[in-house]
């Protein structure tokens, strides 16, 4: 007879209120484990995000089906207390928490899966050294490597060069289990000298109830629209693409505006230049990072979704989870033929496509897609369907499920 799977998930923040790719990844996977009785203990070692999240959660608790403990009470509830805690906080709390996860786990025979962050893999390996029953398990959704070919400032490309250094040369090798989201992954990993751990294709997982149902149109959109929801960069998501192939067709619709729906990037202040160059400050709109709850009702009352991803090794390697999301509302999307995005989707089927970085590809794929509503609307839901068969949160929570059993 099967045991009740215990498992404890340390990351850095509570995904609830999170909008991060990554937080949503495991927000679908963590509800579809909930649902098979897994018993779930979410350990948070940076604090609260904001001050409904201390209201609403304290200290510890339970809630929505699983046990959590926050090992710091500490407020990020801005940019300046969140670099305060990066550049001089976070040195002070890792030590600390350390010692705090390596008490919560002294006594469990739990499966331990670590956010793929360098404190947490060093805090869950001294864990694990002082309690050898532990498992370890981690869950990947592109190369580790990325960090090198995408803007960001000296100490974070620092910091992201000892994560991937500490997690191949020494955290890889005491990992029981790891799940990947690509083949491409799996090749990659596959190849690593033993001892390795046992490894799960764990395709992009989307929890489709998010986007059933109808939701009232947001303030500050106007429909018609497109919208494309992500991270504002150029390297990994194509924005200028974007923001370039609009202007093409934007005087052969001019019903439609184009929002774009992110945070701040480096590349940020050069989108906004580019709108403004080419004319489109009335019909081109950066709105800014929105919460996680927001999301639905902005990308469900679109009539065309965007993902002008270029070819890259963060494309190669992993694979968007806003193109789950924008396909499970069956709103048409255009997307670029980029990792295995093809291997799921088929052009003038199931999505537009367009050629990476190619603006002139990227226009045509959006005129195709708004010169005939009726069979758009036909792509949307077949759309839909894919994501139905192959990134249900259900559906991955059941591989992932059997998986951790035979740890």
């Amino acid at each position: 007879m099967e045991g009740k799977i215990k498992l404890n998930i340390v990351l850095n923040h509570n995904p609830f209120f999170s909008n991060s790719a990554n937080a949503n990844r495991i927000l679908s996977l963590i509800n579809g484990l909930v649902n098979k009785k897994v018993d779930i203990h979410l350990i948070f070692t940076k604090g609260y995000q904001n001050t409904q999240e201390k209201s609403e959660f304290g200290e510890s608790g339970e809630n929505r089906g699983f046990k959590y403990t926050y090992l710091s009470n500490i407020l990020l509830d801005n940019i300046w207390k969140a670099r305060w805690h990066i550049y001089i906080g976070n040195p002070l709390f890792s030590f600390v928490n350390k010692y705090k996860i390596s008490r919560a786990l002294k006594y469990s025979n739990a499966i331990v899966w670590a956010e793929n962050e360098i404190e947490i893999l060093k805090s869950v390996l001294y864990a694990k050294n002082q309690n050898l029953n532990l498992k370890l398990f981690i869950e990947l959704s592109e190369f580790p490597d990325i960090h090198l070919f995408n803007k960001g400032n000296r100490f974070q490309k620092k910091i992201a060069n000892k994560r991937q250094y500490f997690f191949e040369s020494m955290f890889f090798g005491k990992l029981n289990g790891m799940a990947l989201m690509t083949k491409t992954l799996m090749q990659h990993y596959s190849a690593f000298p033993n001892p390795k751990p046992k490894l799960l294709h764990l395709p992009m997982t989307v929890d489709l109830e998010r986007f059933n149902k109808a939701i009232p149109i947001l303030e500050k959109f106007e429909q018609p629209y497109l919208a494309f929801v992500g991270v504002m960069d150029n390297a990994k998501d194509g924005v200028n693409i974007l923001i370039q192939a609009f202007a093409k067709i934007a005087a052969k619709f001019p019903a439609y505006k184009l929002y774009l729906v992110g945070g701040w990037n480096y590349d940020t202040p050069a989108h906004i230049e580019l709108i403004k160059s080419l004319n489109l400050e009335g019909k081109v709109k950066w709105m800014g990072e929105y919460k996680r709850e927001h999301i639905p009702a902005i990308i469900l009352n679109a009539s065309l979704l965007a993902l002008p991803r270029p070819d890259s090794k963060q494309a190669q390697g992993g694979f968007p989870t806003k193109l789950g999301e924008y396909l499970a509302t069956g709103v048409p999307v255009c997307a670029t033929t980029v990792g295995e995005i093809p291997d799921y989707l088929t052009d003038n089927e199931s999505v537009f496509f367009a050629e990476p970085g190619s603006v002139d590809s990227f226009a045509n794929a959006m005129e195709r897609a708004l010169s005939n509503p009726e069979f758009s609307q036909i792509v949307g839901l077949a759309g839909r369907n894919i994501a139905e068969i192959h990134f249900n949160k259900d559906i991955q929570a059941e591989k992932l499920y059997e998986f951790l059993q035979t740890l």
